[in-house]
């Protein structure tokens, strides 16, 4: 239950089964987004409290997003676009994608939803490793949404640590650019 009136179920959504809604979780998806938005729309992107985050233009208007799926809705109505998009044309294939350095979830969540925008006929399946261990995360881009679960048992068994699985058409154009932008950093040195 909710709570607020005691008929309906509560369910976390899709970003939230990857990580939960702290204040450094979406920090850590406002910054990724961030990074991800094309340079020339001119738009920021920062967290707001515990309950989303705040578009902002050049001009200081801003638009108060509860989750990525409308932060990515407003910037796209704002016409920004990802970074170095490429549109996800291919045959229909598993590519294994391997992160050295982990999976960051935070940018995979921004990476997610940004794709479900920019490509709304496009249907991906991503099996994806948590970094925790504990589980594995399968994400689905189909009809411009997301959804997320998480599962333990996978007819070939889960991927390695560090390796995800994109399937679908366009899957190796996908992958090349989640790896890109969802695998962990190095941290700079001062």
């Amino acid at each position: 239950m909710c709570g607020a009136c005691g008929t309906g179920r509560s369910v976390p959504r899709w970003e939230d089964l990857l990580a939960p809604p702290t204040r450094p979780v979406l920090a850590a998806r406002a910054a990724s987004t961030g990074r991800l938005l094309d340079g020339g729309s001119g738009l920021r992107v920062r967290s707001w409290l515990s309950s989303g985050y705040l578009l902002s233009d050049r001009v200081g208007r801003t638009a108060h997003a509860a989750d990525l799926d409308a932060l990515w809705r407003a910037a796209q109505e704002r016409g920004a676009r990802p970074r170095n998009w490429r549109p996800l044309r291919g045959a229909d294939t598993t590519v294994s994608v391997e992160a050295p350095g982990g999976w960051d979830l935070a940018a995979a969540a921004a990476w997610f939803a940004a794709a479900a925008r920019a490509e709304p006929d496009t249907s991906l399946e991503i099996t994806l490793p948590d970094p925790g261990g504990a589980r594995t995360l399968l994400v689905t881009l189909a009809s411009g949404a997301v959804r997320a679960t998480a599962v333990t048992d996978l007819p070939n068994g889960p991927p390695p640590d560090a390796t995800a699985l994109v399937s679908g058409a366009g899957a190796a154009q996908a992958a090349r650019h989640l790896k890109e932008f969802g695998t962990r950093r190095p941290r700079r040195s001062a």
